[in-house]
């Protein structure tokens, strides 16, 4: 069902699929690629893309300090436990003690879903890799898609925090929680992702939004080819500030659900601080890399 009428051109009609998925959006799942690991029982370790290690399930789970772990579920928003063992000790293991003067973690997910977050925020706060669930039957968890809940496999592996008694941590919702999570790899975001990066002498308010597109964003969505490979390309060929105003776009995003009763997406964490600003920063960042579109399959802005 169409979520709005239209008699668009097809490339006018492509730009509202790309605009449905703005956001924490998604379409179908993508296809395996090499970026993620050869076996779902399998966690790739990378450094700069280069893979470094691999570590099956049960070497994963034989990592020393393992314990039974109740943390917050964000999902679920409730209490859980896990069977866990310490994200920093296996990274220990692969790389020795030199991965913590690294700049940033990039997660992959079986169905492409890329998060990442600062390698500090490892250093802040206890992450830890679950690898089962000590409260429930099976490995998976309820989680609200479309206003209903669907029982969602965690499989191989779950990274949580321990935020139990962490208030702040609680508030930051789901950032840094994906699951089935299959690599990990240590970047420069800048070098990783130059064609996401906004051009040298961008405003502050453009630069702090591309921190938020990444921190919230890039989990699902590419700009100019780089990014998650969940929701589709966000800049090329179409931005979505090229045909919305400023207005839709800070609804949209604020609460999708009020433009789009089935829309996917939630909408971006209600207890973030700052959260308005957040949204306007972002809009800013995308206005801004409406002005500089690379197109995916050339090799212009990649650094190279």
């Amino acid at each position: 069902m169409e979520p709005w009428p239209t008699t668009r051109s097809p490339c006018a009609r492509s730009s509202l699929l790309v605009l449905l998925a703005v956001w924490w959006g998604g379409l179908a799942p993508v296809p395996a690629t090499a970026d993620r690991a050869p076996a779902p029982d399998v966690l790739t370790f990378r450094l700069a893309g280069d893979v470094q290690a691999t570590r099956s399930l049960a070497e994963v789970t034989a990592t020393k300090g393992g314990k039974a772990l109740r943390v917050f579920e964000p999902y679920e928003e409730d209490f859980a436990t896990f069977t866990a063992v310490p994200l920093n000790a296996v990274l220990d293991s692969v790389y020795g003690k030199t991965w913590r003067s690294r700049d940033e973690v990039l997660l992959t997910c079986r169905d492409g879903y890329q998060p990442s977050f600062p390698v500090s925020r490892l250093l802040a706060y206890d992450a830890w890799l679950a690898v089962g669930r000590e409260d429930a039957e099976r490995f998976s968890i309820l989680k609200l898609e479309r206003g209903e809940r669907v029982r969602v496999d965690l499989s191989p592996i779950y990274l949580v925090w321990d935020n139990a008694a962490d208030a702040e941590l609680r508030a930051q919702g789901d950032y840094g929680w994906p699951y089935q999570l299959v690599g990990i790899d240590l970047i420069d975001a800048r070098k990783r992702f130059p064609r996401m990066t906004p051009p040298s002498g961008s405003s502050t308010q453009v630069e702090s939004g591309f921190e938020a597109f990444r921190m919230h964003c890039t989990r699902c969505h590419k700009m100019n080819g780089e990014g998650g490979g969940i929701g589709p390309e966000l800049n090329w060929p179409t931005n979505p500030t090229d045909y919305r105003d400023v207005a839709w776009l800070r609804q949209w995003i604020d609460d999708p659900a009020s433009l789009v009763a089935v829309a996917r997406m939630p909408r971006l964490n209600v207890k973030l601080k700052e959260r308005s600003t957040i949204i306007d920063d972002v809009i800013a960042y995308l206005s801004a890399m409406a002005k500089h579109k690379v197109d995916p399959s050339s090799r212009a802005g990649d650094g190279s």
